[in-house]
């Protein structure tokens, strides 16, 4: 009766004799703090051929394991009694190079690439400081260039006041003239006619005297 009570026993909460057990061929195995699956529960990852040592195996399809004096439990069909070939081993362990050695050529892709895109974004940041220089420039020459008109404007103005002062400039200079001419006409009249009195007095008293 004990007997049969207890091979009850172990098949309902499974085997319980420790014995070495090896992760299969899966990469990096998560070991868990307790039977179930969370995010918060996972205590280390364990890469293929890790010896473990098999506590418990439950028939939840959960086993619980110790390795490297902690323990905690993995999914049972992650883990086997044979150990993996050392050839299989080994063409793992190239494959997990390859594809490390991969992932950090993409890195390095990546790093080049971030390092261009930093690169286009200084050149763009000097194409626009080049051309908020340049709009600052034409309003600038904008600027100047209506200066320019209005001074344009200004001597214009100026040429066309010069020309009236020289035509007004040159009718003073002709009417001076015409004044002077017209003085000394009267000046010469006026002395012909004295003369000329003079010589009628003469004549008359000569002719009385005779």
């Amino acid at each position: 009766m004990r007997k049969l009570l207890l091979l009850v026993l172990l098949s309902t909460t499974g085997v319980m004799a420790e014995s070495t057990m090896y992760v299969g061929d899966k990469v990096k195995i998560p070991m868990r703090a307790d039977a179930s699956i969370a995010k918060n529960n996972v205590i280390d990852h364990l890469s293929i051929n890790t010896p473990v040592t098999l506590i418990k195996k439950q028939e939840n399809g959960w086993s619980n394991i110790k390795v490297d004096g902690k323990s905690g439990w993995m999914i049972s069909r992650y883990l086997t009694d044979k150990k993996p070939s050392n050839l299989q081993a080994e063409k793992l362990k190239k494959r997990i190079i390859s594809m490390s050695n991969h992932n950090k050529d993409k890195r390095e892709q990546v790093n080049n690439l971030q390092q261009q895109i930093e690169s286009f974004e200084d050149k763009v940041s000097s194409l626009e400081l080049a051309a908020i220089k340049a709009n600052t420039q034409s309003l600038e020459f904008n600027k100047l260039q209506n200066k320019l008109f209005n001074m344009d404007e200004v001597n214009t103005d100026l040429i066309e006041q010069v020309s009236i002062l020289k035509s007004a400039n040159g009718s003073l200079h002709t009417t001076d003239f015409l004044t002077i001419i017209s003085t000394i006409t009267l000046l010469l009249g006026f002395g012909v006619s004295t003369i000329m009195s003079r010589v009628s007095g003469s004549r008359e008293s000569k002719m009385y005297t005779l």
